[in-house]
């Protein structure tokens, strides 16, 4: 499906969340109005869509339109964004989809699902997929279910701001990336070395030999690839993991002391200043799950 300019689009939020499932979950079959973006921030979704299949692990996000039959499957203890929205919209005033979600259809596996792409200044045509990653964007997500959940003075406009910067960023990663080529795949070793061993003291320099690179070249890669430092991206993969130990009923000691901190307050401070949440509000939150 053709979504046209990229400078010509208005988008508008429908709805937006936040939760975590406390037990295995699934939505549908079903079909919705609108565009929705599932964003996993820790634990493990699956989509059916048409004959495909998606899985999603954290950092990934699952996308598809409207009047496409499909079926959400999270598992136990996933935390995740969700998100409702147009494409084009004359107003910004959210309208929520829940009214004409349909579900209990018929899922057509010989039927495909719609494609999307639209038209982005400096590289052409990009096409949105159903599963892609994107990084960095979890506090902007965050912003947006807030400015949905309190409605303050403006919120419409600004839920239509903060869904611009949103699209534009992930239309940006895409377009990145398949400029880009298999790039990204040469750091893969030092991202699987971290996520393995979240807790160990990784220096620049053993990263930049799991991929044969000397450390400056390997830190020039990381940034353009990932959009941060290799420092930053193992703090942000200790959180990702906490989170995952807090919605299991970890202690907060035991994942300290996992991940390497000096202490339990040196994590706190890191978790909020990432999530925007103490572990203890973060855990609270673990009870609701929206979709």
């Amino acid at each position: 499906m053709w979504i046209g300019d990229w400078n010509g689009i208005a988008p508008t939020v429908n709805f937006a969340s936040r939760a975590a499932t406390t037990h295995k979950t699934h939505w549908g079959p079903r079909l919705i109005p609108d565009c929705q973006l599932v964003y996993v921030a820790s634990g493990r979704a699956r989509l059916a869509l048409g004959g495909e299949r998606f899985e999603a692990g954290p950092g990934d996000f699952l996308f598809y339109g409207p009047d496409c039959p499909h079926m959400l499957t999270a598992d136990e203890g996933t935390d995740y964004f969700s998100l409702h929205f147009s494409w084009n919209a004359s107003s910004p005033l959210p309208v929520h989809p829940a009214p004409r979600i349909r579900e209990d259809v018929t899922m057509d596996e010989a039927r495909p699902a719609a494609a999307y792409a639209l038209l982005a200044d400096g590289y052409g045509e990009v096409a949105v997929p159903h599963r892609f990653a994107a990084h960095g964007l979890e506090p902007l997500l965050m912003r947006i279910v807030s400015e949905y959940r309190h409605e303050r003075p403006g919120f419409p406009v600004m839920l239509r701001a903060l869904l611009a910067e949103l699209l534009c960023s992930v239309v940006r990663q895409l377009a990145e990336r398949n400029a880009r080529g298999t790039k990204q795949s040469r750091i893969g070793p030092a991202i699987d070395a971290m996520r393995e061993e979240p807790g160990r003291n990784w220096s620049v320099a053993e990263l930049a030999g799991l991929c044969g690179y000397n450390p400056s070249y390997f830190t020039d890669v990381f940034r353009q690839e990932i959009g941060k430092n290799p420092k930053a991206y193992l703090i942000a993969e200790r959180v990702r993991q906490t989170k995952q130990g807090l919605l299991r009923g970890e202690k907060l000691e035991t994942l300290a002391e996992t991940f390497g901190y000096a202490s339990v307050h040196y994590l706190s401070r890191q978790f909020k200043k990432a999530t925007g949440l103490t572990p203890g509000q973060f855990r609270q939150q673990g009870t609701h799950a929206d979709m």
